[in-house]
């Protein structure tokens, strides 16, 4: 039985022949670039033939390329059509979201939903951030929780985004200061910024072997978000993981002042109630957010 390639591998296929650019390629998808030239290899391996001629100045289709594209042009925006007229005329979908997930990282890529699907209207309710949900504190009066926790929870359909890990994050003039900042002893002659209680920086000295030692300066805050800021800001060093500081890390905001990592037992999560999971705007939306993450293996 011949398998067919997934709609996603199809759809970065067809931008990457539009732009013949992988870095704008990319940018639309909101992917790295390393994973869109992945979807693009696996798609070559798949069908047994070359489709891109890679230069110095970015792609190339190749003859098979070109007719590959023709030949699965139409047929896509067919889906697309057909997806749109089974969908309820701006249909409202309403979005309960972990706010240091939904202001770090999901704000800012709503409008390629948007545009992509006019016809849904969101509807976004932000709740504590980083704040670790029991299956008793789920509700399901939002369609669709993104949420921080430790799945399964019965009676609602949990899809983990990412692996989750925690490591030190502050300032680029922090780390160039004075002070020493290279190993995790040094980092207790810094101010250490905590979230709510100790446990997050208990958890991650007595992993990189530093509990022994005493921090002497402590800020605490009340929320991720705000602890970021502070770092961001020099005011000492606080805790972070890849999603909601990724966007700092990438624009020198923010730097890893020691390479050590805690891999967490819990994740951001996509969660919906299994009384929900017919919805079609539910389906559209879990089938974006899901496609701008890497598959976990």
């Amino acid at each position: 039985m011949t398998r067919f390639p997934s709609l996603d591998a199809l759809r970065t296929f067809m931008l990457a022949a539009t732009y013949l650019n992988v870095s704008r390629t990319a940018e639309e998808l909101c992917l790295t670039q390393s994973a869109v030239s992945r979807q693009i290899k696996q798609l070559e391996a798949q069908l047994g033939v070359q489709l891109f001629h890679r230069t110095n100045r970015g792609l190339a289709l190749t003859d098979s390329g070109q007719n590959y594209l023709l030949q699965i042009h139409k047929p896509l925006q067919q889906i697309q059509r057909a997806t749109a007229e089974l969908l309820p005329s701006a249909s409202t979908l309403s979005l309960f979201v972990d706010g240091a997930f939904a202001h770090t990282w999901l704000v800012k890529r709503l409008p390629q939903f948007r545009a992509q699907y006019p016809d849904i209207e969101l509807e976004l309710k932000l709740g504590a951030s980083m704040f670790t949900l029991t299956g008793s504190q789920l509700g399901n009066s939002s369609d669709v929780q993104i949420i921080f926790g430790s799945p399964p929870w019965p009676g609602f359909h949990a899809q983990p985004l990412l692996r989750m890990e925690e490591f030190p994050v502050c300032s680029p003039a922090l780390l160039s200061g004075s002070v020493a900042l290279k190993s995790p002893a040094d980092l207790l002659n810094h101010t250490l910024i905590h979230e709510g209680d100790r446990s997050t920086w208990r958890r991650w000295l007595a992993s990189a072997n530093a509990l022994a030692y005493e921090s002497p300066r402590a800020t605490t805050a009340h929320d991720s978000l705000t602890c970021l800021s502070m770092a961001i800001d020099g005011q000492g060093i606080a805790i972070g993981d890849p999603l909601t500081c990724a966007d700092y890390l990438a624009a020198g905001l923010l730097v890893q002042p020691c390479e050590h990592q805690v891999v967490l037992a819990e994740t951001f999560c996509l969660v919906v109630a299994d009384n929900q999971r017919s919805n079609p705007s539910v389906q559209v939306f879990c089938q974006w957010l899901q496609g701008l993450f890497a598959p976990l293996g």
